[in-house]
């Protein structure tokens, strides 16, 4: 078993082995998983603390450090259809507080806000359907990380 408390130390490493992660995990700080040899690597921060995209954990007994990839995940893409209105403000303000009033996890990006599909893909829909705006909406895999700021973007698959 190789387990982890922390991250490593302000460490580049080029040759790090490239493990995945799921972000539920990585947001609580704790990911166990099997690597190619058959070995557990457990990854458990101290509370409070999350995983982000391409932290580095090391060196194990071995020497061997390890590079968290957070794995995609499906996500709805939702922007605002610009032929449609001609108050883009308040639209994106009422897109914000709908989703915000739903408490529904969400990540923005340039022109667009990304909704992971938690509680379910045809229920997010029915709920951005519902809103009555000018919106387009799309599903997509996408990579979303934490980082101690808050959400910051990974790369669409």
């Amino acid at each position: 078993m190789v387990l982890f408390e922390k991250l490593a130390s302000q460490v580049n490493v080029e040759n790090a082995k490239e493990v995945t992660a799921n972000r539920q995990d990585a947001m609580r700080g704790r990911v166990r998983t099997k690597l190619s040899d058959g070995e557990d690597l457990i990854i458990n921060l101290a509370r409070g603390h999350s995983i982000g995209q391409g932290d580095i954990f090391g060196p194990s007994e071995k020497g061997d450090y390890y590079k968290i990839l957070i794995e995609p995940e499906l996500v709805i893409k939702v922007t605002l259809d610009e032929s449609q209105s001609n108050d883009l403000l308040e639209k994106a303000v009422k897109l914000g507080y709908n989703l915000g009033n739903r408490h529904l996890e969400v990540l923005m990006e340039d022109d667009a806000v990304f909704v992971p599909v938690t509680i379910g893909e045809e229920k997010v829909r029915k709920i951005l359907e519902s809103m009555k705006l000018p919106i387009r909406f799309k599903s997509v895999q996408k990579v979303i990380s934490m980082s101690s700021v808050g959400y910051h973007a990974g790369e669409e698959e």
